[in-house]
């Protein structure tokens, strides 16, 4: 796939204004009309214990609140998948973090020791967070995967957890450069997680909404390339006078510029 080049005129540096989760509208400090043809990556949307997880689903008001990357809410969610090499079956749930327990934890302490039979079969595994994992839980995920050769795991990433930490960026690094692919949730990733993991007698297609992502899934996409290539951070995060989120792409020199427009965010 052809990496996405930003317009030579474009800014060093924007802003995106307030989003509101139940409105297509987007409030933005530049006109994005400028980066439509190079959003060509971005492809199109193809239409436990918690109160709010039953069966394995995901209630909608929780799913759209925990998974907007526009906003940043607290608790961490994780819808995953289990595919076993010997069978056509597979294993789809979720879980979220509690005050004791990330949810990648849970996940490798809990329900992989659950589902695992055959210590001889290939597992095929793929996360979807709402948040990237934590220095600490990289290490969990590199012990894990050391000790399990057999397993293949795929991660998706709705947002970047504490993403200038150095610790937090290394880690995200280390599970890299043994294997584990990275990458931040795409508008494909959304609508396959609105299909598969949110519960369907309260699901209400005049409410999917991640077609209007595409600012922020750019935002994130270069700055897990940022991160992946060891290059100074480009994503700044404030908050303005409404607490709203407020983000802004910086690219401070040519080199930074360099390996982020010749960067593919997928």
């Amino acid at each position: 796939m052809k990496a996405p080049h930003l317009p030579q005129d474009l800014q060093a540096k924007w802003e995106l204004g307030r989003f509101r989760s139940h409105s297509p509208l987007i409030r933005v400090i530049l006109d994005l009309t400028l980066l439509l043809p190079h959003l060509a990556f971005l492809s199109p949307v193809t239409i436990s214990e918690s109160p709010s997880i039953l069966l394995g689903k995901i209630l909608q008001e929780t799913f759209i609140d925990g998974y907007d990357p526009s906003v940043l809410r607290r608790v961490q969610y994780m819808f995953y998948e289990i595919k076993w090499s010997n069978s056509k079956r597979s294993w789809q749930s979720c879980c979220h973090s509690t005050r004791t327990e990330h949810a990648e934890i849970h996940f490798i302490e809990d329900v992989f020791q659950e589902q695992r039979s055959d210590p001889s079969v290939h597992y095929s595994i793929t996360w979807y967070m709402s948040w990237s994992p934590c220095a600490d839980c990289c290490k969990e995920i590199r012990d894990f995967l050391k000790e399990q050769p057999n397993v293949n795991l795929v991660i998706y990433v709705a947002r970047l957890y504490w993403h200038k930490e150095e610790t937090n960026r290394q880690g995200l690094r280390s599970l890299v450069n043994i294997g584990v692919s990275i990458r931040v949730m795409d508008l494909p990733a959304y609508s396959y997680c609105w299909r598969t993991f949110v519960n369907d007698e309260d699901k209400d297609e005049d409410d999917y909404w991640p077609r209007h992502f595409a600012p922020w899934i750019m935002l994130y996409s270069l700055e897990l390339q940022s991160i992946l290539q060891n290059i100074p951070s480009c994503l700044e995060i404030s908050t303005d006078e409404n607490q709203t989120p407020v983000f802004s792409l910086c690219v401070e020199d040519d080199q930074q510029k360099r390996a982020l427009t010749s960067a593919n965010p997928r």
